[in-house]
């Protein structure tokens, strides 16, 4: 009887932190999701707050592009979308259960969870600190993904 409680109770624990990231990474799939749509021209414009065109000149950096042709243009912010996406992902096949706790496979899905989120968070600061350094000026979509990554931490 007390196993089953305290198998309930580690269910029941662990069904918050899936909520809060799978929240966190939706917020960075349309954040990532609408800078790439507005570099690829699908968006207009994006309000960004602060100083006027900081948005503007950080993102159209070439700190902002990962590979750009006369036919090909990959925004950083794609690979951005595609890790949330990823975090997403994971985080609802953990939700639903298809893995048993008890398995090797859930253990590593967290682990990889935790290592993308630790990767993101990195590049995303070093990323901070060349917005700052480089260009003096506040990208908030920018600013509030590093904000994403360590609440996902």
């Amino acid at each position: 009887m007390a196993l089953k409680t305290l198998d309930r109770r580690n269910k029941k624990d662990l069904k918050w932190p899936k909520i809060i990231i799978a929240i966190l990474a939706t917020i960075g799939i349309v954040d990532t999701g609408s800078i790439t749509l507005k570099n690829w021209g699908l968006f207009n414009s994006l309000s960004c707050p602060g100083r006027q065109n900081g948005c503007e000149t950080v993102l159209n950096s070439p700190w902002g592009t990962l590979f750009e042709n006369s036919q090909i243009n990959i925004p950083l912010s794609l690979a951005g979308f595609i890790t949330y996406l990823s975090i997403l992902v994971i985080t609802i096949i953990l939700s639903l259960n298809l893995i048993s706790p008890k398995e090797k496979l859930n253990k590593f899905l967290w682990w990889l969870v935790f290592l993308i989120s630790c990767a993101s968070s990195t590049f995303s600061f070093l990323l901070i600190n060349i917005m700052f350094l480089r260009f003096k000026h506040i990208a908030f979509f920018v600013y509030f993904q590093q904000f994403y990554h360590f609440l996902s931490l």
